[in-house]
């Protein structure tokens, strides 16, 4: 009756050992080069690429799938320069993208006729009161995004996302990068799973 009771005691830990072992959650690394700039203002695709790897860090793990995210940033900027990186660093995905639109919507510098200025880097004032306006311009930028199976020569995905706001010009280029990290993680759930070597 020990050794049954010592066999049944085995068996179940092993169950419970591979029961565990199936709900431990993968970790799926993105790639994400250098953001291309081609609107020809000031916004280093460096420091853009970073805040897309840490919004795809900050992504929640979906308990469903048992997926979790890490971004992974490399240094390249197209296909041809970052495809070995990605690679190298075992990366699952690779997600590039590209600032096609950055422009202020008004210009704040040109107060309205009549206006005084009442504080440097504050806010234009009419002495009649009847309008104000904000030193810091209204932006619009899109940024294009294209994610890639690394190794693989077909997009699974792109889009462009736009965001409009008062505020300086790479903040609003970083709320763009937070809305494609989402896309992301949400394209890389409905992907089938890669397969590990």
């Amino acid at each position: 009756m020990h050794r049954f009771r010592t066999f049944a005691l085995i068996l179940w830990l092993c169950l419970i050992t591979l029961l565990t072992l199936s709900q431990e959650t993968r970790v799926v690394r993105v790639g994400v080069a250098v953001m291309q700039n081609k609107a020809g203002r000031s916004v280093p695709g460096n420091i853009e690429r970073d805040r897309l790897v840490a919004a795809l860090n900050q992504e929640k793990p979906d308990k469903k799938q048992h997926i979790k995210m890490q971004g992974v940033p490399l240094d390249g900027m197209t296909r041809d320069e970052a495809g070995d990186e990605a690679a190298q660093k075992k990366c699952d995905y690779v997600v590039y993208t590209t600032l096609i639109e950055l422009q202020a919507s008004t210009d704040p510098a040109m107060p309205v006729p009549g206006t005084l200025q009442s504080r440097p880097n504050g806010v234009w004032t009419n002495p009649n009161n009847t309008e104000t306006r904000t030193l810091n311009p209204e932006y619009r930028a899109t940024v294009e995004y294209k994610l890639y199976r690394t190794g693989k020569p077909d997009a699974i995905s792109g889009a462009a996302f736009s965001n409009r706001q008062i505020m300086p010009e790479a903040e609003v280029v970083s709320q763009v990068m937070d809305q494609i990290a989402n896309r992301v993680y949400a394209e890389v759930k409905k992907a089938p799973p890669v397969m590990q070597e």
